[in-house]
């Protein structure tokens, strides 16, 4: 598969997953003369926003993927890609600032057509042991793109959430007091989400996925998995923390653990909460 800045991809049948083969620059000195930026206007998008059925009563959304660092490092490999954000961090910004003129068209196109409540954008900035770069060479490439985008869409009445996996601890501050995300879509386990929470949980709402280890076991009891939705609305909800508590991302193997535990959440929430609607 080719995409549409000419990045390959190869399938992973062990990963599931396609991988970019970081075939379209050598460099990031290379881009004003390699990259091709789409024509959007060549797109009906009037058309296809007509295909698509609004249900009011639901937010409605889209994810963006690739954003300022992962397509980075999509054109010119991960390990280009991180060497260049080091030595040529002055071109890795001038690529990113033109990146993200056509991530706030792409936005504007589709946001013209769609009253988008908000999107989820991808943009990976760590691994699961430590960020793959320091805050000092964040602030030189990737946070001035970044929050020009997040204003961009944030002025078209859209929130931003911003889907960023691996140890992000170090970028929390500029993720919510400098670039403004509306939300955080992170890993649980490797970050400190009461922390983030405590700290600004009035100013940026956090996404909880559940425990994959519980919710996939066929073990799993309702009364324990309802006893596991409690300790969640213990531990973030709105009566625990600044703000309006987090957002639980609810999966399951089973369709009892399932329900179980989105019906526990919701009615033990509700207890909860009786005090704050007060």
């Amino acid at each position: 598969a080719v995409d549409w800045f000419g990045v390959q991809y190869k399938y992973s049948a062990l990963q599931g997953s396609n991988t970019p083969m970081g075939n379209v620059l050598e460099s990031i000195t290379e881009w004003e003369e390699k990259i091709r930026w789409p024509d959007l206007s060549q797109f009906d998008w009037e058309a296809d926003a007509r295909r698509l059925e609004r249900d009011p009563s639901l937010a409605l959304y889209m994810r963006m993927s690739n954003g300022p660092f992962e397509r980075l490092h999509a054109l010119e490999g991960f390990e280009q890609a991180l060497i260049d954000l080091i030595t040529e961090p002055e071109a890795v910004r001038d690529f990113l600032e033109r990146l993200v003129d056509f991530k706030i068209e792409l936005f504007n196109r589709i946001r013209d057509h769609l009253p988008l409540d908000y999107i989820v954008a991808g943009d990976d900035w760590g691994t699961a042991r430590a960020p793959f770069f320091s805050v000092e060479t964040f602030e030189k490439t990737i946070l001035e793109p970044t929050k020009r985008f997040v204003r961009a869409v944030q002025a078209r009445g859209t929130r931003f959430i911003a889907h960023c996996c691996g140890v992000i601890g170090p970028f929390v501050p500029y993720m919510v007091e400098e670039i403004g995300f509306d939300g955080l879509e992170i890993q649980a386990e490797i970050n400190d989400i009461a922390g983030i929470l405590e700290k600004y949980g009035d100013r940026v709402t956090v996404e909880h996925p559940v425990k994959a280890r519980l919710v996939h076991d066929p073990e799993m009891t309702e009364e324990a998995i309802r006893a596991y939705a409690r300790s969640l609305v213990d531990a973030y909800g709105a009566q625990a923390v600044p703000g309006s508590g987090l957002v639980v991302t609810i999966t399951s193997s089973f369709e009892n653990i399932y329900y179980a535990l989105e019906d526990e959440i919701y009615r033990y929430s509700l207890e909860r909460y009786e005090g704050l609607r007060k």
